[in-house]
């Protein structure tokens, strides 16, 4: 392996679980509707990135950030992938460090700000409880699987 020898293998396993979640959620991104269509399909397809975008952006803008980041999302998860046979240097890291920061704004828009998210409406019943804890938690442990593969 490319990055360190004494890498567990608890790491080994959430690198590539990682790694194929960037790039299938990249491609995901990637293959939205840049309309009306595009925003129906991301709340049916759990597309947290997409959907936190068209929270805080319309129109081009938000069609131009939600292609770089699913570009990002895809070269995260490639470049995951790959350390396994190449050194890919600093390049995965910078990459890495981007999507950390997009999900932090993630759960920040949806699972704060958002409809359902701890201020509106993910207290109301013991569902949404419930409901907001699940996804609340898979974010968190998207975001910690980066910061365990990301290097220093």
């Amino acid at each position: 392996m490319a990055t360190k020898s004494s890498t567990g293998f608890g790491v080994v396993l959430i690198q590539i679980a990682l790694g194929l979640f960037f790039i299938a959620s990249g491609i995901l991104t990637l293959q939205l509707d840049s309309g009306f269509l595009g925003r129906i399909q991301a709340g049916f397809g759990g597309n947290e990135v997409a959907n936190a975008v068209y929270s805080i952006l319309k129109g081009d803008v938000a069609n131009i950030v939600i292609i770089a980041v699913g570009v990002c999302e895809i070269l995260a998860g490639v470049f995951l992938i790959l350390r396994f046979f190449i050194g890919v240097g600093v390049l995965a890291d910078i990459v890495l460090i981007v999507i950390m920061i997009v999900w932090i704004a993630v759960i920040i828009l949806i699972d704060i700000l958002g409809n359902g998210g701890l201020l509106k409406g993910a207290l109301d019943s013991f569902a949404s409880i419930l409901s907001f804890l699940k996804v609340f938690s898979a974010h968190l442990l998207v975001l910690g699987g980066i910061l365990i593969v990301k290097r220093g």
